[in-house]
């Protein structure tokens, strides 16, 4: 599998040529290729750690950073394997004997082994379109990020790899031991947390915090606990970033996840938070799904 860098100030051919070394002296036998126009890096295969080959281009003096980690297609008949024998199964939240879904998520982790094809939410990767608001926003250096059910922890790399001291976690234990194995050098502080008892010292306590694809596994009944919950940890005059998948107020849900109405998302903004900015973003694909991003903002 490749994985693909946005390296900063790659201007000339000499920049590129100090990238390459750099990535050769750390990845000898790798496969790297270099389009200076757009100052992007592939790299096959990719680390096991890819914060080490960040690190590596650093040390050459320039600031890398990774758009996306491309998957063959093994790993994408593996994933869509995993996504039909899930989409057997009670969907998570929906079992009276299990109605966070934690045993649920568990399970999915448990049952993935090493493959991180089993998990079809891990993307190996940061979500695109964290990548894209962390590309257009200034650098977090300085501020305290939360990644709300971290899975194997690309969000929460992105993050820190902007700025910020980052701290995240998930109710998955897999997940966090999976996170911790996948980047042994990270300074993100990785953790086992349920959002719905979180560490009180964590109240207020972030300037961001990103959750990303967890709204949308809860209920409507578990949804406006789940939205105080994740009010509670914004810091004042903090952020709360959200990224979900997006539906019509009676579209019919047809995957074990359900997407999240204008008014759901909307409906984020309580105990001090305002909505800043709504993005509807259409699907890229007919398999793809519509996504919001939601800036809210603590007003004091």
């Amino acid at each position: 599998m490749a994985i693909v860098l946005f390296v900063e100030k790659m201007y000339c051919s000499g920049c590129a040529q100090h990238v390459l070394e750099a990535t050769r002296a750390l990845l000898p036998e790798a496969d790297v290729s270099i389009e200076l126009s757009c100052k992007q890096v592939v790299v096959d295969p990719a680390p096991a750690d890819p914060r080490r080959l960040v690190d590596a281009i650093a040390g050459a003096g320039y600031d890398a950073r990774i758009l996306r980690q491309e998957v063959d297609a093994d790993f994408l008949a593996r994933r869509s394997a995993a996504r039909a024998r899930l989409d057997g199964l009670a969907k998570p939240g929906r079992d009276p004997a299990d109605s966070t879904g934690a045993e649920w998520f568990r399970y999915v982790y448990a049952a993935a082994g090493e493959d991180p094809a089993q998990v079809p939410w891990a993307r190996l990767a940061p979500h695109p379109l964290l990548a894209a608001w962390l590309a257009s926003n200034d650098s977090l250096t300085g501020l305290r990020a939360l990644d709300v059910a971290c899975g194997l922890g690309d969000n929460a790399e992105a993050l820190a790899a902007a700025g910020a001291e980052t701290t995240a976690f998930d109710y998955a234990e897999r997940a966090i031991a999976w996170a911790r194995q996948r980047f042994p050098e990270s300074a993100v502080r990785y953790a086992v947390a349920d959002l719905f008892d979180l560490p009180p010292e964590w109240e207020g306590a972030f300037d961001l915090v990103h959750e990303c694809a967890t709204l949308q596994t809860f209920t409507p009944e578990q949804l406006p606990s789940a939205a105080a919950a994740l009010a509670r940890l914004v810091a004042p005059r903090g952020r709360l970033l959200v990224i979900t998948a997006a539906r019509e107020e009676e579209e019919p849900q047809t995957t074990p996840w359900r997407p999240l109405s204008r008014q759901e998302i909307e409906g984020l903004a309580v105990d001090g938070l305002g909505l800043e900015t709504l993005h509807d973003i259409p699907a890229t694909s007919p398999s793809g799904a519509r996504l919001w991003r939601a800036l809210l903002r603590r007003r004091e």
